[in-house]
């Protein structure tokens, strides 16, 4: 028998350090490997679906996007490492998004921060809502992650004052056969089926021998396998070749009775030149001359629109004016005068154009508290100069339109674009305004994005019946031909749908547009070319669409749209219904993570294996 070997101590040592040191190594690459490759993943997911928006607008990428993430479902790591890797991919989604926030003003840098910071994190709280129904129930990928998701973009479309941007149904708005089922559901419903495609193909890809051992997911049983996988590729495919149906047959759907004869104008009026307008008469005069302008040539034009839509805040002058019940007689004279001035200018335009102007100002309400009440209005004055009816802002915008909890948190103020004051009121209700036989509600800027208020147009309220179509004035002049313009419209489209009622966009550096009741954005064709003094005219072809491609091309110009608006009959699921699909979702989703947190409290072993 050979003797055994034996070393000195310090030759000992130095083969075991380099023994360790190797193991070590080897360790760290195959930890480092994983770290990487789960970070890589994340960044390619967030990527997707920032290319899936405008500037790039690749919607195409949105039925895949998601997948690269999935695996943090189902991988073993730690909950920090699983919460990092899913916020990256939040972070590097909204982050380049939302950054056209920042070109209104520099302050509003801050609020960009806060505003990406915060929408990324809904990104871990999927993953952790996700895994922990999975963990407490038998419900299975293709619902839950699905339903959490809708449930998720629900919530963030309204809490606080809401962000409906970037919804994962957004990167399909220029898929109009998909986009039809938006009448049952509202954009929930494309969330809930883009949702549900990514994660049928995250499943397919798992069951791949070498894609599940280079993600190091966890080992399938075959027979389970090829049952559960076919019903929900069943099922997942049901979902989608109903929804194409059903787009189909809503899209045959595309001759529509000509309604009123509207003029849509579009200035190219920075929002600075209009922030110096309320302390420069120079400014001032410049911003009167661009609108004035556009008001005229508008009202020359035969036939003669019955309403001339100016967008929000053009107008030059605040509308001054006082409240019912208030004694005009008892107020202080310089208050007195402001409404004797506000209804002569009101004369002298109604009479100019001799026809109905819809006009996107600042009202001054002196109401019956005593005090003097701010609101964004959209004021109906008729050809003799006389307001008929007026709608007041309801959705106002956090920082652009009131700063929140200014009075208790007095460094908000700090990331507020203007250095005083410049809150308004909220509106108290959605006016329905007349125009002949027809009737119309308003939208004023953001309020466009918001699913509700549309809805609540499109049914019979406590503020009256259904409207016949929706007029949406916004100035989008803060964001000098960033792509808030194209995603702007992309979100409108869904509104038009949801509701069934065709919206025409008057809005401030563009894109003014006009979107039928199927969500088709109309061509506009020029008929007239600029002379000197005159702006581009364009009518619009109800039978031609107005490709994505060249949204460009109509912001950051100065214009006339004139349309014969498209009056849609059809009535809609989701305006009579409401926000049934997420109100399920949530159901779904908090009876799930109940009924999991019960059965792992009655068997602890069994969730502690």
């Amino acid at each position: 028998m050979q003797a055994p070997v034996t070393l000195p101590d310090e030759e000992f040592a130095t083969k075991a350090n380099s023994a360790i040191s190797t193991a070590t190594r080897l360790t760290m690459r195959a930890a480092f490997s994983g770290h990487y490759r789960y970070l890589a993943l994340a960044v390619v997911s967030g990527v997707m679906l920032w290319l899936c928006h405008f500037p790039v607008a690749w919607g195409w990428l949105g039925w895949v996007a998601l997948v690269p993430v999935l695996p943090l479902l189902r991988v073993d790591m730690s909950a920090r490492r699983r919460f990092l890797y899913a916020w990256l991919a939040g972070s590097v989604y909204f982050w380049p998004a939302i950054s056209w926030m920042t070109v209104a003003d520099y302050r509003m840098v801050a609020c960009w921060a806060m505003l990406s910071l915060y929408c990324s994190l809904y990104f871990p709280l999927a993953i952790f809502m996700v895994r922990g129904l999975e963990r407490g129930t038998r419900l299975p990928l293709i619902l839950t992650l699905p339903a959490v998701w809708t449930a998720l973009e629900y919530f963030r479309s309204f809490f606080g004052t809401g962000f409906s941007w970037y919804l994962l149904a957004h990167t399909q708005h220029d898929a109009l056969q998909v986009i039809q089922i938006s009448d049952l559901g509202g954009a929930f419903a494309v969330t809930f089926l883009v949702a549900a495609v990514n994660v049928i193909i995250f499943e397919a890809l798992a069951r791949v021998p070498p894609i599940r051992q280079w993600l190091h997911l966890p080992q399938i049983n075959p027979d389970q396998f090829r049952v559960g996988f076919a019903m929900q590729l069943g099922c997942v495919a049901l979902m989608l070749g109903g929804t194409l149906a059903y787009g189909a047959w809503q899209l045959s759907h595309n001759t529509f009775e000509a309604g009123p004869r509207i003029a849509l104008l579009q200035g190219n009026v920075d929002q600075r030149l209009r922030i110096d307008a309320d302390r420069s008469a120079d400014a001032r005069a410049k911003v009167e001359a661009v609108y004035i302008n556009l008001c005229m040539q508008a009202a020359m034009l035969e036939p003669k629109p019955q309403v001339i839509v100016w967008p929000e805040t053009s107008f030059p002058s605040n509308w001054i004016t006082i409240s019912s019940g208030v004694d005009l007689a008892q107020l202080p004279l310089e208050y007195r005068q402001d409404v004797a001035f506000s209804k002569e200018w009101m004369g002298i335009i109604g009479a100019a154009t001799k026809t109905n102007l819809l006009l996107g100002l600042n009202t001054r309400q002196w109401q019956n508290d005593g005090k003097i009440h701010r609101y964004n209005s959209a004021l109906l004055v008729d050809g003799k100069g006389n307001a008929v009816q007026r709608y007041d802002k309801i959705h106002r915008v956090a920082f652009g339109e009131y700063v929140p909890f200014r009075d208790w948190v007095p460094f908000m103020n700090a990331f507020a674009p203007y250095d005083h004051d410049y809150s308004i009121g909220q509106g108290d209700g959605l006016t329905r305004i007349t125009l002949g036989k027809y009737s119309f509600g308003v939208l004023i800027c953001y309020e466009d994005a918001d699913q509700s208020m549309a809805r609540d147009y499109g049914v019979t309220t406590a503020d009256g019946p259904p409207v016949d179509f929706l007029l949406n004035i916004s100035n989008d002049g803060w964001f000098n031909g960033s792509s808030e313009h194209e995603e702007h419209l992309a979100v409108s489209r869904f509104r038009a749908i949801e509701t069934r009622r065709a919206l025409a966009r008057s809005v401030n550096m563009g894109i003014s547009a006009v979107i039928d009741g199927n969500g088709r954005v109309l061509a506009p064709v020029k008929i007239k070319a600029p002379g000197p003094g005159q702006s581009d005219l364009w009518t619009i072809s109800p039978s031609e669409v107005l490709s994505v491609g060249q949204w460009h091309t109509y912001k950051q110009t100065e214009g006339i749209v004139v349309v014969d608006m498209p009056i849609d009959r059809r009535t809609s699921l989701y305006a009579v219904c409401g926000d049934w699909l997420p109100y399920s979702c949530w159901a779904l989703v908090g009876i799930g993570l109940a009924w999991g947190w019960r059965g792992r409290k009655r068997t602890p072993s069994l969730a502690a294996g």
